[in-house]
């Protein structure tokens, strides 16, 4: 492919490093990033945060007993709950603390759990209580009665990931980090002077420093400076969301059984739902995100193994997410290595609990900068903090009179079933929130019972006019992906 053709002509930006991907790793990294004396950039492909495997997944904050001994991810997840929960005070976030139970569903289960125990506490961690089965029912008491003991880990949390890309992102630009989505990488070439081009479909990026982070595209990154040996294997995991009238079903993360084909959990949402999953697939498809009869039908019968009372007619919504793994490694460890083949060049392939070890990913990969030549001089000015907006929803009686009074458009409620308002929405779009999806992801409109069924249209009115554009030309995603085809009686 001539990659020279589809780049804007003219157009050449120079920069100190350049961070490709902005899921929850690539923003938590450009975040860190943001607290140094230098110019950076963030880009992705998609036209908001958070947009790829980011928000396709269960979204639980860990403890290292999913890691084995010695490796880089169980180093890297440790003390992730205190971590998240400091930046969400920062970045103004929820972060909600939920307890997992991790379940022996025979006595011949036990020895999976004391194996669990050991590995997490190899790793430093600390919390681990194997309880019976009297003191499970006590905690969950919808649970199955085939549960004869579990592993309980206290201090864990949940977070919804596609809010936090966006935050970090904000708090990255208000620090000096250029952001550039609807962005696709097309190639890297080095220039004569030792540094990179990066061509892109909407300009040219002169940069001494490149991170990749794009996640499931990142061995196709790696190629482009030559960096061959770097394969992904992929797989499909869909998952079940539950309406918020069953939530009382389930107080903690849940597991049972693991394999290849399957991770059987069901767990709190941040903002009050219950989430189901997960079943997997095989698949060569990053693309593939739809969501298979037969694959919901296991992740219900897995469900239903853990918490019988769960019902497929509470379920509100479905998707899937593709989880990469590399080849790298050995028990399917992280791969967080200099390009073998393009000095300052760094690549991060996480794999699963990337969301868990995001934090450490991003000290980790200005540390490998830093070796590398990268000049990090801190910035005195930097601003740890990032202010949200108001939420009508969680506000307290007294406080929504108070926006209303303000700010009349906070009392006029757009999604019922999440009671968001106009001014949530308006303000939303004003800080970059361009398509339907975005807006869903960072003020939850469209996310309730109905799934957009009411509040779509009213949404999709607001975007045009907060954009400028006719409300044809909105869309869910980004790209060609328009809602309407017209306007009637146009």
């Amino acid at each position: 492919m001539n990659s020279d053709v589809l780049v804007q002509d003219g157009y050449l930006e120079e920069y100190d490093v350049v961070v490709i991907g902005a899921g929850i790793i690539g923003s938590m990294i450009a975040r860190e990033l943001s607290r140094f004396q230098i110019r950076g950039a963030l880009i992705d492909k998609e036209p908001f945060p958070g947009f790829g495997v980011t928000k396709s997944g269960m979204a639980q904050i860990h403890s290292t007993d999913f890691c084995p001994p010695g490796t880089l991810k169980g180093k890297l997840c440790l003390d992730a709950p205190e971590r998240f929960k400091r930046l969400a005070d920062q970045l103004d976030v929820t972060y909600k603390e939920v307890d997992e139970l991790w379940l022996a569903l025979d006595p011949s289960q036990i020895a999976n759990l004391e194996a669990a125990k050991e590995r997490g506490e190899g790793h430093g961690a600390t919390g681990y209580e194997i309880i019976d089965a009297k003191k499970i029912r006590e905690l969950e008491p919808h649970v199955t009665e085939k549960a004869v003991a579990a592993l309980y880990i206290r201090g864990l949390g949940v977070i919804h990931p596609a809010e936090w890309s966006f935050a970090l992102t904000e708090n990255a630009v208000q620090n000096n980090i250029e952001p550039h989505f609807d962005t696709s990488v097309l190639n890297i070439q080095k220039t004569e002077k030792g540094k990179y081009r990066v061509l892109t479909s909407k300009g040219s990026f002169n940069t001494n420093f490149i991170v990749n982070a794009a996640g499931l595209f990142a061995d196709e990154i790696a190629w482009m400076v030559q960096d061959h040996h770097i394969r992904l294997t992929l797989k499909k995991g869909s998952v079940a969301i539950f309406d918020k009238s069953v939530s009382h079903l389930v107080r903690h993360m849940i597991f049972g059984t693991f394999s290849e084909s399957h991770s059987q959990n069901v767990a709190p949402t941040a903002h009050g739902n219950l989430i189901l999953g997960i079943h997997y697939t095989k698949t060569e498809n990053k693309n593939d995100t739809s969501v298979e009869r037969e694959g919901l039908g296991k992740i219900i019968k897995l469900g239903k193994e853990l918490v019988p009372e769960l019902s497929e007619r509470d379920i509100i919504t479905t998707f899937s997410g593709i989880m990469a793994a590399n080849t790298m490694t050995n028990n399917g460890d992280f791969y967080i290595q200099p390009s073998e083949h393009a000095p300052g060049v760094i690549h991060v392939i996480a794999g699963a609990p990337g969301l868990t070890a995001a934090p450490g990913i991003a000290e980790l990969v200005v540390g490998m900068l830093a070796d590398a030549g990268m000049d990090v001089k801190e910035i005195k000015e930097f601003n740890e903090k990032r202010r949200g907006w108001p939420r009508f929803s969680t506000a307290r009686l007294d406080k929504q009179k108070e926006m209303i009074t303000q700010n009349p458009k906070y009392g006029h409620i757009i999604c019922r079933c999440e009671k968001v308002s106009e001014g949530e929405i308006t303000k939303a779009i004003h800080r970059g929130a361009s398509t339907l999806d975005a807006v869903k992801h960072v003020t939850r409109a469209g996310m309730g019972r109905c799934q957009g069924g009411v509040c779509e249209p009213m949404v999709l009115g607001l975007l045009s006019k907060g954009l400028g554009i006719p409300i044809e030309k909105v869309t869910k995603k980004g790209k060609e992906s328009f809602v309407t085809e017209g306007v009637m009686g146009k």
